[in-house]
């Protein structure tokens, strides 16, 4: 077109002509590419909404407000019972967790669940929590089948400290007091459930005490600490079923003490039914009874006294292999 131009002279098309012709025609060029990019992207976009609305659509499993209101004694905590339970996990059906267990756990009584790592004890925990439903058998609180109990009440009443506790990007008070009504997370009240989980003196010792911002995870705090901030929000929502689990197992021998000393000071309380998961069996020696699990089955149960008792026994064998690693430590 520019060298017609100048080759042989038009006056219909001169240079100007020419040069306004390209750039309408680059403008309109670039408007259909961006067009085309944007078609593009609702694409993309309408693809990826599917999915979100999909997955917005779906309805849990386990419907969290429905069912009968669970309404626990005051006097006593809630009596908690497995009954020939057997459960495996849905991407896992042929390996069975727990093979027909059977729990009995009296209300205002601590029982213990301890053995090797992979028998189940944390799945315990979950189906009380009712995270899974059991495949067979039933786990009744109260003689009540957890599954006609409306969830929400039941998690109302439930305190939990686990080995990775979970701490959110807000002030300390804050943390203490996530999940309890405004009425009862009071000044006061979230101070006295600190210090009964020995968390007051290090709160004092930060910037800003009981206000001080945490972080994601809490990053500023210990392993330790960490603990102790969710054992003074368990004194603060005064459940009625206290399920703790492996609360003292990643800690230094230090940071395990303070914790043991308030989780003592907690299990001391009336009023609540205890389920204690250990990987250390020192522990639990003071629960009422204590359940000893083995690839997903009760092998054996009774009191500290009544396990050690028995010669050859479960218990009793991983009591002294402990107690044997316990002092090679010392030695070392």
């Amino acid at each position: 077109g520019g060298g017609m131009t100048m080759e042989r002279p038009d006056p219909r098309l001169t240079i100007g002509a020419l040069i306004t012709f390209q750039l309408y025609f680059n403008a309109v060029t670039s408007s259909y590419t961006a067009l085309s990019n944007c078609v593009t992207s609702l694409v993309r976009a309408a693809g990826s909404a599917s999915r979100v609305f999909s997955l917005q659509d779906n309805l849990p499993d386990i419907a969290p407000r429905s069912g009968a209101t669970f309404a626990p004694s005051r006097a006593r905590g809630p009596a908690v019972a497995l009954e020939n339970v057997t459960f495996w996990y849905q991407m896992r059906p042929n390996n069975i967790v727990l093979r027909g267990m059977n729990v009995v756990i009296p209300g205002g009584s601590t029982a213990a669940l301890v053995g090797k790592s992979g028998g189940g004890k944390t799945t315990v925990v979950s189906l009380l929590l009712r995270y899974y439903d059991v495949k067979g058998g039933a786990i009744t609180l109260d003689g009540r089948d957890i599954r006609s109990l409306n969830l929400a009440s039941v998690h109302r009443h439930v305190g939990l400290v686990m080995q990775d506790t979970q701490m959110f990007n807000r002030t300390i008070a804050g943390n203490i007091g996530y999940g309890v009504a405004e009425e009862d997370a009071t000044e006061e009240a979230i101070e006295a459930a600190a210090r009964k989980a020995n968390a007051h003196d290090f709160i004092g010792a930060m910037p800003d005490g009981y206000e001080t911002r945490l972080g994601e995870r809490g990053i500023r705090l210990s392993g330790g600490q960490r603990q102790r901030l969710a054992i003074a929000r368990v004194f603060l929502r005064h459940p009625r079923l206290l399920l703790l689990d492996e609360a003292t197992s990643a800690l230094d021998l230090e940071s395990e003490a303070a914790v043991q000393s308030a989780l003592d000071r907690l299990l001391a309380l009336g009023g609540r039914t205890a389920v204690v998961v250990a990987h250390r069996l020192s522990t639990v020696r003071h629960a009422d009874r204590i359940n000893v699990i083995a690839d997903g089955e009760v092998v054996e149960g009774g009191t500290h006294e009544e396990l050690v008792a028995r010669e050859g026994g479960v218990y009793a064998g991983l009591l002294s292999l402990q107690e044997r690693k316990k002092s090679e430590v010392i030695a070392e």
